[in-house]
């Protein structure tokens, strides 16, 4: 039984050889022939193109200042606080200096005296301009010395009103007052303080900050510098509203680089009646920018980039060269580019590297 088994199955192990001889010999073997690749190809377009730049910006207030006394004294009163709007000349603050108010009434005595010597001298003048009516009763010498007088008098008058209006004016300084219409952002001191020029520490009482009217400052960067200009319309979003949009117009531009940064620094003006906005944040900014002038425009595909240079693969009698170029604009799918070429050219709608410089290329537009 075992053995017809295996008489059994070397029968059919040789027919199934005998079947593959027979099929190999039957099929042809087949060649690869290689074709030449047709590479696709675009003529570069005049055009001005435009973008529309999401680039980060900064509000900021359009005054800020820090309030420092002028004159020395402890401060005798505070009639603001933190997050207070304040308006222009208000009183925020009054200082105690007596002895700038006992210089003050010296001065004023000083003043009154002198007031009151030139008086005098005044009606002493006309008196004797009178009696010099009668020929003889007064002598050429005393009208003289007289009227020295008058202008001795009226001299010491005048320095002494001076150094009465000087301090006056200092007196004025122990009110500290807001400079323009805004919000008392910091309260650094407290009644009781001693401030002014003698201080070392240098604190300022307040820092006030213009919110109702805000700068938005954007650092445009240097490839796009040349597409702005005064009065361009923008829009911006910040974080804490989300679902709003404010909209400005380009109101100053710097003309100036930063070294640091490689970028030009531009600024909105923002109005804020409302204070919805609050300087020191960010904001979301989109810049549209078009050029005032055509350029050449390709694929953003076209340009290839590698460590060396940026090239777009120009083909000319079917003869594939690099062209070195710069990249502008680059927006919905297309790019600025500039370098040795012109509108009108044909190039290949994607640049590679591996396609060697001089190469014959067959093209389809």
């Amino acid at each position: 039984m075992k053995l017809s088994h295996l008489i059994i199955l070397a029968a059919f192990t040789s027919q199934i050889l005998l079947d593959s001889c027979t099929q190999s010999k039957s099929e042809p073997i087949s060649s690869n022939t290689e074709e030449q690749v047709i590479y696709p190809a675009i003529k570069v377009e005049s055009a001005k193109p435009s973008q529309e730049l999401q680039i980060p910006g900064e509000l900021e207030s359009y005054f800020e200042t820090d309030l420092f006394p002028k004159v020395n004294g402890y401060i005798k009163r505070i009639n603001v606080d933190i997050g207070d709007r304040v308006s222009t000349g208000q009183v925020l603050a009054v200082l105690d200096a007596p002895e700038l108010s006992l210089q003050l009434a010296e001065a004023t005595a000083k003043m009154r005296s002198a007031e009151s010597q030139l008086n005098t001298s005044k009606s002493v003048y006309k008196r004797l301009q009178k009696a010099n009516q009668t020929p003889g009763t007064v002598s050429p010498n005393d009208l003289d010395i007289a009227h020295s007088k008058i202008v001795s008098d009226s001299l010491t008058w005048l320095g002494t009103k001076a150094v009465y209006q000087s301090i006056q004016v200092m007196t004025e300084y122990l009110s500290i007052k807001a400079p323009f219409d805004g919000v008392v952002a910091e309260r650094r001191l407290s009644p009781g303080a001693f401030v002014g020029p003698n201080d070392k520490s240098a604190v300022a009482i307040f820092k006030i900050k213009q919110e109702n009217r805000l700068r938005l400052r954007i650092p445009v960067p240097e490839r796009y510098i040349s597409a702005i200009r005064l009065n361009q319309p923008i829009s911006f979003s910040v974080m804490n509203l989300p679902d709003k949009k404010f909209a400005g117009k380009v109101s100053r531009i710097s003309h100036n680089v930063s070294k640091q940064t490689r970028s030009e620094l531009i600024e909105i003006d923002v109005q804020n009646p409302q204070l919805q906005l609050v300087s020191g944040t960010y904001t979301q900014v989109t810049l549209p920018f078009q050029r005032n002038t055509t350029s050449l425009t390709v694929p953003s595909s076209a340009v290839a980039t590698t460590l060396e240079k940026c090239f777009v693969v120009k083909v000319e009698n079917g003869i594939a060269s690099w062209v070195e170029v710069k990249k502008g604009i680059e927006a919905e799918g297309k790019v600025e580019i500039f370098g040795d070429i012109k509108s009108g050219d044909t190039v290949l709608k994607t640049a590679s590297d591996e396609i060697p410089n001089g190469v014959a290329v067959k093209t389809k537009l």
